[in-house]
Parts: structure tokens; C-alpha cells; sequence
């Protein structure tokens, strides 16, 4: 089950949070974002540092509200760390503000930390082993059954506070009753569900806070009551680390071991490669994942006091008066307060180097001297960042030294002196970078146009159309009245739409030159026309005379003929017909 998930929207991939993450257990590729819950912890490292709320924790609260408006029995078990994390006259202002909120009951799982001290004493008695390790944080028993297997024999098999308060809560109360963990942990929300039958629900201080805040209860205005059980000193000393020692927090158990509070990812790693190493023997220790332990945890409430605010007010907590003598024993057996503690498998195949070394080349990293191992990306060297690239869980492109290069290359080069005007334009078509070709054409005042909206200065249907479009390209010719240019547009879709690449090729003198070749070549063919139509009525003119004058010639010629017959023959007869034959059947002969 995944506790973390993102928020693709909000994630702007500034990486802060594979940064802090101790296991390296986020994806970041060009698809996806998302927590691997087989290689998490459960910190709540990364959803504490990120700045933009784009991790969000898996919530129980819904569950908490519906079993109270059901009117089942439901009982609070509050993380005695609340009296440093809200801000209180009296630590019983939270158990009535509680109440308001409608639980049945509210206890200290102070509790269930001292139930968990008594079963760590008969094994710090015993002494059998050469290493004792504490399990009362998830966290660090998580990071052992991941990363650290050969220290799992020096982990104490006993459940932590939580689990045992809520078994002797289902013990003392019925197992129908409804018990809801409230504290400053994550890891809570894994470990209710890894160990189910004791916790029902899980809510950290943060969704407390926000609840509270509904219902317009605050604590610090309400009249104190005593919470539903005495508990002792040492059960809420706990969230400060240390204190799960002997009842008076100063004599110890047995002189064989050295006793360490260890807290913070890297000290707690350390601690546990020395062990598995062999290097270290004689050590009890109590390990919280937490730098300052439970009273920095990750889910605090937004107006949380700061770190040392909070220990003194956890201070004066701890020292309000509470006894053993008031304690009641419980009655869960020793044999449900042990558990086991299982090895994780390995999710992935062994690393191989020569697929690590070809990943390195194509990163540009041939030698040492290439990684800078600057951990811009989130891991902590260049090879790091390479097995993950090549188990999948990173992209190649997401390295800022590589990124840098390619800034600096040819790429960079052809960006830069380009004839066409280009911009990159973020998921909201908001002007992130244009090149000096862009603002030669587009941007004539050459004022700074980093986040305008490229609307204002080319207003075309076009980057609507890219945006409810499939496709991831599209390209068209545009004229922009504006500075009376046309373009051949062609927008890019990059990232689904996180963001965009306008190419703007300006070709109004190819148009301009096209549109006087059309003129012209008009202009010719009206022309042909009318010369066509000129010479079409010169023949028929030239036609027309020439018939004229050649039946005015043929009547001349006949004219003339019958003349010359006339002058050498007889003229008196008349026996010559028009054409100048004599007529057949005239009379007399030769």
C-alpha cells in the first residue's frame, strides 16, 4: 500500500525531495513520478521538505469521522510528543478537545511506551546478544529489514508503544472498540497496516490540526480534564529519545552494554554498517530515523512551535506529576507484545558495471574527473544517478551538468543564431525564453518578455489548438497584421503540455514575391488576350476587303474582255451574253 503519492500538478521537479529521501525510494522519469513503496521507509522526509505540497500523505480521517458519527466506541491514542507540537496552557486542554471532537475515550500512548520499556528490560537482563537494537521506531526497523539485514538478530523482537498500547486498549476496552493512533509519524500509517488487528486508524498531528480547525475547537481556550489513564515519566520522556531505560532515567540494566540514543538518517546508517560490519560489540541502542527523534517529527502542525520550543514545553510535560504507584499493569501476554522482524527482498537484479559504465559515457562522464557527483539530481554521485538509470527509476536527460553541457553545445549555438524566431512557452503559454531571432521580428521595442503570455504578441487560434489537440505538433501559415509579416508557424507539445516550442518561419518576402509573380503573370495573359482579340478583328478586316476588291476586279476584267471582243468582231448584233460568250442558238452562221 502506498502512503505517499504525488501531485503531478504541483511537482516542479526541484528534486528536493529524492535529496533527502535515504533510500533513494522516488521515481523520476520523463512519465512518471512516484514513490517505490518497496524500497520506502516511511520518513516522511520528502513530504516534510517539499515546498510545493505536491507529496500528500495517504489519510485516515474520513474513517476516524464516519466511526464516531457511527456511534461505535472510539479511543484516541495521543503521542505524548502533542504536548510540544500544539500550543497548550495544560496538556489536558488536548484530551478535551479530543472529547469535543467525539472519542469516547483519550489516552497517552506513554502507555504502551512503558509496556514496551518492561519487555526491553528482561532482554537487556538477559543480555545474549552481542548488539541490542530498540524497535520502538518503524522507520529504522523498516531501514533494517531493507538495507541493513545482518543487524536484524541485534533488534529486539518486541512491538513498539503504539501497537502495544493499542493492544492493551482492545484488551481493556473490547476488541470492538475503535482506536485511532494520533501522533507526529508517517510511519505509523505503514506499521497499523503491517501489524493489523491493533490500530484502526492512524492520524498525524498535521490532519489533527486541520480537523480541529473545522470543527473551530482550539485547544488552548478550553477548560483542562485528566486524560482516561495515569501513565509514568518514562512513557512520556519517549518522543525526546533516551528514556527507555531503567524507571528513574538514570541507573542502567546491565553494565555489559553502552547505552546510545542515536537519531538522524545518516547516524542511524552508520551505526548499522558498523554492525553489520562487525566493527562495534557491547552496544544497546535506541534508534530514532528523526533528526531531535519524535518531537521533530515530519507531519507536525503548520504552527508548531520551533525545535527547542518544543522540548521545553515536552520538558515541563515529562515533569508534571505522575507515578509509578498510579500505573496499571497490563494484561497483554509477553507472547503478544513479540514480533518478527523479516528480511526485504531485493526488488532489482545485481548491478551490472558495464551497463553502468555505457550509461556514464552517455552522460559525457568517461573518467572521475567527469563526475562532479554534485547531487543537483537528488543522488549522491554520478554512478548512484546511473543505477537508477539503469533500473529505470531516473531519465538520463535529468542531470544538470549534462543539461549544462547541452546548453553549451551546437544545440545552444543553433538556438542562439537561428533565422527563425523561437520561444519556449511553459504549460500556460507564458513566454519563458525566445531566442535574439524572436525578438528581431516579434519583440521590436525589445522589452523583457520572460512570463508575458505569447498572445500579446501573436494572437492566432493556433496554441489553443495544440492544447485541446492529440496531436503533438501542428503546423500553419499565419499572417500577423500587427507587423504585417507572415509566418510558418509550427508548435511543439513537450511533456504533455508542461510546456511548448513555437518555430516561427518568416517568409513574407517569399509571399510578397509570390503575389508579384501572380500579378504579373495576370497582367501577361490579359495582355495575350487583348493582343489576340486585336489581330482576331485585323484579319477579319483585312478579310473583308480583300472580298470587296476582288469582285470589283472581276467585274472590271469582264468589262475589259468584252470590250476587246467587241472592237474585232460585230458590235451591232448583241449576241455576246454578260460574260462575254457569244449566246448559243443566235441566228446566222459562219
Amino acid at each position: 500500500m502506498k502512503f505517499i503519492e504525488f501531485d503531478h500538478n504541483k511537482c516542479d521537479e526541484c528534486f528536493k525531495c529524492l535529496r533527502v529521501c535515504p533510500t533513494k525510494a522516488i521515481a523520476f522519469t520523463n512519465h512518471s513520478r512516484h514513490i517505490i513503496d518497496e524500497l520506502c521507509i516511511k520518513c516522511g522526509l520528502c513530504q516534510m521538505h517539499c515546498a510545493t505540497g505536491a507529496l500528500k500523505i495517504h489519510l485516515d480521517l474520513n474513517s476516524v469521522q464516519s466511526a464516531i458519527h457511527s456511534g461505535e466506541k472510539v479511543v484516541a491514542s495521543l503521542a505524548p510528543s502533542f504536548a510540544g507540537a500544539f500550543k497548550l496552557e495544560e496538556a489536558g486542554q488536548m484530551a478535551t478537545a479530543l472529547k469535543r471532537l467525539g472519542f469516547t475515550i483519550v489516552e497517552e500512548t506513554a502507555r504502551g511506551a512503558e509496556i514496551t520499556s518492561l519487555e526491553y528490560e528482561k532482554y537487556i537482563k538477559e543480555g545474549n546478544s552481542k548488539n541490542l537494537i530498540t524497535s520502538c521506531c518503524p522507520s529504522s526497523n523498516y531501514l533494517i529489514e531493507h538495507y541493513f539485514q545482518a543487524a536484524l538478530p541485534s533488534v529486539i523482537p518486541v512491538v513498539s508503544p503504539m501497537i502495544a498500547h493499542g493492544k492493551d486498549l482492545k484488551m481493556r476496552y473490547g476488541n470492538d472498540t475503535f482506536v485511532v493512533f494520533i501522533g507526529p509519524c508517517l510511519a505509523k500509517k505503514a506499521e497499523a497496516v503491517d501489524l493489523p488487528g491493533n490500530i484502526d486508524a492512524v492520524i498525524t498531528f498535521k490532519e489533527l490540526s486541520q480537523w480541529l480547525a473545522q470543527e473551530h475547537i482550539i485547544p488552548s481556550h478550553l477548560e483542562p480534564t485528566d486524560f482516561d489513564t495515569p501513565v509514568t515519566q518514562r512513557g512520556r520522556a519517549y518522543p525526546m529519545g533516551g528514556s527507555l531505560w531503567k524507571g528513574d532515567l538514570k541507573s542502567r540494566i546491565n553494565p555489559k552494554y553502552k547505552y546510545l540514543h542515536i537519531d538522524g538518517i545518516e547516524d542511524c546508517k552508520s551505526f548499522l554498517s558498523a554492525i553489520v560490519m562487525g566493527e562495534i560489540s557491547g552496544y544497546c541502542a535506541e534508534l530514532n530515523i528523526c533528526s531531535g527523534s519524535c518531537i521533530n517529527g515530519p507531519d507536525m502542525p503548520d504552527e508548531s512551535p520551533n525545535f527547542y520550543k518544543r522540548m521545553s514545553m515536552m520538558n515541563n510535560h515529562i515533569n508534571t506529576k505522575c507515578s509509578m504507584s498510579t500505573y496499571a499493569p497490563c494484561d497483554v501476554s509477553q507472547d503478544d507484545l513479540m514480533r518478527t522482524f523479516i528480511p526485504k527482498h531485493n526488488l532489482f537484479p545485481p548491478i551490472n558495471d558495464d551497463q553502468i559504465s555505457e550509461i556514464l559515457i552517455r552522460m559525457d562522464k568517461y573518467s572521475e574527473t567527469d563526475q562532479l557527483n554534485c547531487g543537483a539530481c537528488g543522488y549522491s554521485s554520478c554512478y548512484d544517478k546511473a543505477i537508477a538509470i539503469s533500473r529505470g527509476l531516473s531519465d538520463i536527460n535529468m542531470c544538470l551538468d549534462t543539461l549544462r553541457k547541452k546548453a553549451e553545445s551546437l544545440q545552444s549555438i543553433i538556438f542562439e543564431n537561428s533565422p527563425n524566431a523561437i520561444c519556449i512557452l511553459d504549460g500556460e503559454f507564458r513566454i519563458q525564453e525566445v531566442n535574439p531571432s524572436f525578438n528581431r521580428l516579434l519583440n521590436a521595442s525589445k522589452i523583457r518578455l520572460k512570463h508575458w503570455p505569447i498572445a500579446a504578441l501573436i494572437e492566432d487560434p493556433i496554441f489553443d489548438e495544440i492544447k485541446d489537440s492529440t496531436h503533438e505538433h501542428i503546423g500553419k501559415k499565419m499572417y500577423l497584421e500587427s507587423i504585417e509579416r507572415t509566418f510558418y508557424a509550427n508548435v511543439v507539445k513537450i511533456q504533455n503540455g508542461k510546456n511548448y516550442v513555437g518555430i516561427f518561419t518568416d517568409i513574407t518576402e517569399y509571399e510578397n514575391s509570390r503575389e508579384e509573380f501572380e500579378r504579373v503573370k495576370s497582367e501577361t495573359l490579359i495582355t495575350c488576350q487583348e493582343v489576340i482579340d486585336k489581330q482576331m478583328r485585323i484579319a477579319q478586316e483585312i478579310a473583308s476587303l480583300l472580298g470587296e476588291t476582288t469582285a470589283e476586279t472581276k467585274m472590271g476584267l469582264n468589262k475589259l474582255k468584252k470590250l476587246v471582243i467587241t472592237n474585232n468582231g460585230d458590235f451591232s448584233n448583241g449576241d455576246f451574253n454578260d460574260s462575254g460568250f457569244r449566246n448559243s442558238g443566235s441566228g446566222g452562221g459562219d
